[in-house]
């Protein structure tokens, strides 16, 4: 049961954190891509494999 719950944890913590860096990149786009466009997409990488393996 204790994995289950981790899991969720983790899980919640990765689709917290890849909003969070998407909602940044969105707010600091002025004339182009900036470093939060890559965080954003390899957070939302990391969310969707954790989210696969699930």
């Amino acid at each position: 049961m204790e994995d289950r719950r981790t899991a969720g944890a983790v899980l919640g913590l990765a689709g917290f954190n890849a909003a969070l860096t998407m909602a940044a990149a969105v707010v600091t786009w002025d004339d182009g891509p900036t470093p939060w466009a890559a965080a954003a997409a390899t957070s939302v990488l990391v969310f969707l494999v954790l989210l696969r393996k699930r």
